[in-house]
């Protein structure tokens, strides 16, 4: 759906459909980043890999958790950093350049939307951004 003043794009959940302004096409990507991050730190035999939508009257949030290893909590602050790895993903079976996440928070910001993450080592993580709705 195309607006005057940008792209907007229709997220929905099962209850409801929201229409926030961002590019579909970097939507699409910023989601694939998280998504294939959080694949490649699962080391369960059971993958969960959960999509919430929530609404505020100007906002849209949408988090994406995962029940993968999990960020220490003094390397959360800086998983968003270009070439960032933290010490338990250097290893060569994960591969990645460390970039993932930092064109995610680029993205996000360029929609003028902000990202952040929270995680527990051993439970997961959850990566959650917000974006303006459209008026």
């Amino acid at each position: 759906m195309e607006k005057e003043d940008g792209i907007a794009t229709l997220l929905a959940n099962k209850e409801k459909t929201y229409l926030v302004e961002a590019d579909r096409e970097k939507l699409k990507r910023v989601v694939t980043n998280i998504v294939q991050n959080s694949l490649k730190y699962i080391d369960h035999n059971e993958t969960e890999i959960k999509v919430f939508l929530t609404s505020d009257p100007t906002h849209v949030t949408v988090e994406i958790r995962d029940n993968g290893i999990g960020i220490s909590k003094e390397d959360v602050p800086y998983i968003f950093e270009s070439f960032y790895r933290t010490d338990t993903s250097r290893n060569s079976s994960t591969g990645g350049s460390g970039l993932g996440l930092s064109i995610v928070k680029k993205m996000i910001e360029g929609h003028d939307g902000i990202v952040w993450a929270t995680s527990e080592v051993g439970k997961g993580t959850s990566i959650s951004f917000k974006l303006k709705k459209v008026r």
